[in-house]
């Protein structure tokens, strides 16, 4: 691989010794997982386009031989065949605490185009909730949003709120077209989804089954398991910046995603997405006021126009918006009209920015 420009870190010599122990050592690493660059700095292993300080080395006009040996010394392995490199600075991940940029809210391709299918590698963070029912069967008819290894976030109503009889049983992740067993997209082709046993469920303490608000409609689930980061298994990042959790998003465009099921029914096959705008709080309640549904600050609406609503996500999926770069998750689905997609009725979601505290104080 050729690099250019000019090393803005002291000049190194690296010998060919440390470079083969480097480049052996490489081949273990794993995406996400904590290394050691050639000058010994602490860093983890991510995506080459992700490591700002060596994309800025390569795109520059011009390198010295030790730049270059620098740059391919600094290779940590690969994912389907994009380089991994060893990025010094970037924190590993805790394994019970939650990610920040860059280590969530990526996706191998920003491919978002217009319409409703997704493409394999979009959303990779987006989960779904398996029920146990009656006689034996079982369904999915709730989403999520993977959060960090352990956990996903749903909404409450997902899990208390759920038709009598009914076990939430499982959380799949890695999923794109439930009609296949390996889903494949010109010439990609994933592994199996994976599914995760449930260790522990934590349901809001102020949610309320029989509010027609359903305010606090929020839930994790954590597996009984930690999950390894693949190209189709990535978490989402949470507003926790104050650059982020401050910011103003009414009228700003956002994405909704899942494959259209709710709690009591079943829709599309294939993962779909919809593009939907914030609404003002403020407007938004008065169109729900009119059936004695008060809306809190902790909650968001997107939405209202006809034909486009999150009958096309998941319950419990997410509303989520890119910024700076990464992906974030700024609403969980929570009700709606009665008839999806109705002009001048936005869905609403729970406003994630609000729990964020109660998120890191819950995840174990």
């Amino acid at each position: 691989m050729a690099y250019g420009g000019i090393i803005s870190v002291p000049r190194l010599h690296i010998t060919g010794a440390l470079l083969l122990t480097v480049l052996q050592h490489a081949v273990a690493l794993e995406l996400g997982q904590s290394c050691v660059n050639p000058s010994g700095e602490s860093g983890s292993c991510i995506l080459f386009r992700e490591c700002q300080p060596l994309v800025d080395i390569f795109k520059k006009p011009f390198n010295t031989p030790d730049d270059t040996e620098f740059l391919q010394a600094s290779r940590c392995g690969d994912l389907q065949g994009k380089p991994l490199v060893c990025c010094a600075g970037v924190v590993v991940e805790e394994r019970t605490t939650l990610p920040e940029p860059p280590n969530c809210g990526t996706q191998l391709s920003d491919r978002i185009y217009g319409g409703q299918p997704t493409k394999i590698d979009e959303f990779p963070w987006t989960a779904l909730i398996e029920y146990e029912k009656p006689n034996g069967r079982y369904g999915f008819h709730c989403g999520g949003s993977l959060i960090n290894r352990a956990h996903i976030v749903t909404a409450a109503h997902c899990i208390n709120a759920i038709p009598r009889g009914w076990k939430v049983h499982r959380v799949r992740l890695g999923e794109w077209d439930l009609s296949t067993s390996s889903d494949c997209e010109d010439d990609f082709c994933s592994t199996s989804p994976i599914d995760l046993n449930i260790a522990e469920i934590i349901v809001h303490s102020g949610y309320n089954v029989q509010d027609k608000s359903h305010v606090n409609d929020i839930a994790l689930i954590r597996f009984t398991r930690h999950v390894e980061y693949t190209e189709l298994v990535r978490p989402i990042c949470l507003p926790l910046a104050d650059t982020v959790r401050n910011k103003n998003y009414v009228g700003v465009s956002s994405y909704a995603a899942g494959w259209g099921k709710t709690e009591v029914a079943s829709a599309s096959e294939k993962k779909l997405k919809v593009e939907l705008n914030i609404v003002a709080l403020d407007s938004c309640s008065s169109v729900y006021k009119r059936n004695g549904i008060n809306l809190q600050p902790s909650q968001l609406c997107a939405g209202g126009v006809r034909g486009s609503d999150t009958c096309s996500g998941d319950s419990g999926g997410p509303l989520m918006k890119q910024y700076a770069g990464a992906w974030y998750l700024l609403g969980i689905v929570s009700f709606g009209p009665q008839k999806c997609g109705t002009a001048g009725v936005p869905g609403v979601y729970t406003n994630v920015r609000e729990y964020t505290d109660w998120i890191r104080s819950n995840i174990k």
